[in-house]
């Protein structure tokens, strides 16, 4: 997630700095709203989109840093005309962006929304922009208070020429649990970090249930299944893999798991593997077996972005359904 990026970079800065967010995009774009791109003294960190409107905005920023003035900037990316924004770039849309000031209020509220986050609660940011016919006036407000289960919309929900209200979710990491910590975890594990997931790997082998080799896991579990489940507290927002390679381990953890309600669980291994650890040839539908998207992957590596397209499936295709676009 490029808000954590964002975050740890404003952690260590001490001079002021602006911020970009984009508010609004209509047709195709490579990012969609709530991107944040921020610039600093060593140089910019996040995205707004795939490097088409991001040489403008840092020229903008620097005026915005002078002068402290907030601006409202649209990129027609629609128009075959527009040379500049719209060739090459590989979008059709329009995007609507906010560059303002980074004051110490508002790197703290944003750093508050991190520790929100890392403590597992959801944010709300609305962000309203008045404009008295010479300067935007903004006002950010972050409510640490929202119900998980709350839908929201993201993006602007009012706009009437002088005044805009932009609201925007901030959702802890979705977490994905590894049961097993075999050479594949390891691939499965780096990937899932680098998309934005929060990785904890089960395994009751400490020989290989270590940070030298998960560097890139935030939480490791040594221990049998029956002990693991205490001490994971599993609900229903989250994603579980079984991949250990051991029958018996992964029959039991199989059976400890299906008692859960999760929002994925996947076993990794061909479908009568699956139906030997259930010990039916009935496998619940909400159970992927085999696990993965069907892209004829092999080995390690294209084994993993098979779980990952399916893990990120998943996720996203349903919070659209729901009315959430994150």
């Amino acid at each position: 997630m490029q808000f954590y990026e964002i975050a740890d970079r404003l952690q260590g800065l001490k001079e002021h700095c602006v911020i970009a967010t984009l508010l609004h995009v209509e047709g195709s774009s490579y990012l969609k709203e709530g991107a944040m791109l921020l610039f600093h003294q060593d140089g910019k960190t996040g995205m707004i989109s795939a490097g088409c409107v991001e040489s403008d905005l840092e020229e903008r920023s620097r005026q915005v840093l002078l002068d402290g003035q907030p601006q409202f900037v649209v990129y027609n990316q629609k128009s075959d005309e527009d040379l500049l924004w719209g060739t090459g770039s590989g979008c059709s849309g329009m995007l609507y962006v906010l560059v303002e000031r980074v004051d110490e209020n508002l790197r703290g509220q944003l750093l508050d929304v991190r520790r929100s986050l890392e403590e597992g609660r959801t944010v709300l940011h609305r962000k309203e922009c008045l404009s008295d016919g010479r300067r935007l006036i903004i006002k950010n407000f972050f409510n640490k208070e929202m119900k998980k289960e709350t839908i929201i919309k993201n993006g602007l929900i009012k706009t009437n020429g002088e005044h805009m209200v932009f609201s925007y979710r901030f959702e802890p990491k979705r977490r994905l649990v590894i049961f097993g910590a075999g050479e594949d975890a390891k691939a499965v594990a780096k990937l899932a970090s680098e998309t934005g997931w929060s990785v904890t790997v089960c395994d009751w082998r400490s020989a290989l249930c270590n940070h030298d080799e998960f560097p890139f896991a935030d939480h490791l579990i040594v221990g049998f299944p029956s002990e693991l489940f205490d001490k994971l507290a599993l609900n229903s927002e989250d994603f579980a893999v079984i991949m250990s390679h051991n029958f018996q381990q992964d029959k039991e953890f199989l059976s400890l798991i299906l008692k859960e309600n999760l929002r994925y669980v996947g076993v990794l291994g061909p479908r009568n593997r699956t139906e030997g650890l259930l010990e039916t040839k009935q496998i619940p539908a909400f159970l992927s077996s085999p696990i993965g998207l069907p892209i004829g992957s092999s080995g390690p590596h294209e084994i993993a972005v098979s779980i990952l397209a399916e893990l990120i499936s998943v996720y996203r295709l349903e919070k659209r359904s729901e009315g959430s676009i994150l």
